[in-house]
């Protein structure tokens, strides 16, 4: 079986003051203490390996992560340029803002407002940045890139791993989608994660194993989403506010009406 648990990065400057964040390399607050948290929380699990997004935010609480592994230390790659979070172009680094009524988009650009998507509007880009369609086709590369090659493994070998991906809200949900539909299934997350949630995956091989797979071949697999959104080790660590507007959006939530 291969185990995937994807876990969203630290508290970063950006989510603090709810600024459009995407692919700008905003650090982790003074609250890094949340990375430390969900490091020493996997203590105790033996990672394959260790995968994450360059983007600061995400890199240094992997190496939370890394860090609090045993010894020797699992391998690690925190250059996956495709597990980053949704580029959002002009809007990064801007406030966001509720849509005026009767105003287009390109009007809303002209002033310098980035205001909020609905979840009906996947196609929908900011200047120079992705869509939410383009993300979902970014995170399928990714699970083909480096899901995919341990499954691979598993198939071959009859054992099993256990990888993790340090992302961001936005792509772990696409992430996750992808896992569960090559496996045939389809999946619709629950609601936004905090910062350093967690998601979790089982992969598991169907028939006799080991097989005899190509590369880049999906044998056949059951997927199952097990944990979404676990957060235990953040106890007395998280402030008292709802997780709503901006942090909800970053956390993968969606918006499906005007607000």
């Amino acid at each position: 079986m291969l185990t995937v648990t994807l876990i969203r990065h630290g508290e970063s400057t950006h989510n603090v003051l709810a600024l459009w964040s995407g692919c700008t390399e905003c650090p982790l607050t003074e609250r890094e203490q949340q990375a430390r948290a969900v490091g020493a929380y996997f203590a105790d699990t033996q990672f394959t390996k260790i995968y994450a997004s360059p983007l600061p935010r995400a890199r240094d609480t992997a190496q939370a992560v890394l860090d609090a592994q045993p010894t020797p230390k699992p391998p690690h790659d925190f250059t996956i340029t495709d597990i980053r979070e949704q580029s959002f172009g002009a809007a990064e680094g801007h406030q966001t803002c509720v849509r005026e009524p009767g105003k287009t988009f390109e009007a809303h650009f002209a002033e310098g407002k980035y205001p909020i998507l609905y979840e009906s509007e996947k196609h929908v880009a900011f200047p120079g940045g992705e869509s939410v369609d383009d993300l979902m086709r970014r995170g399928e590369k990714a699970v083909r890139d480096v899901v995919l090659p341990h499954i691979v493994n598993v198939a071959r070998s009859g054992g099993n791993e256990h990888i993790a991906l340090v992302s961001h809200g936005l792509c772990i949900a696409q992430l996750v989608s992808a896992i569960v539909r090559l496996g045939g299934g389809t999946w619709k997350r629950k609601g936004p994660m905090v910062n350093t949630a967690w998601v979790r995956v089982e992969v598991r091989i169907q028939g006799e194993v080991p097989l005899q797979v190509a590369d880049d071949e999906v044998p056949a697999i059951e997927v199952t989403v097990t944990e979404e959104g676990r957060a235990d080790h953040l106890e007395g660590l998280l402030d008292e506010s709802s997780l709503c507007g901006m942090k909800a959006i970053m956390g993968g939530g969606v918006v499906d009406a005007k607000i």
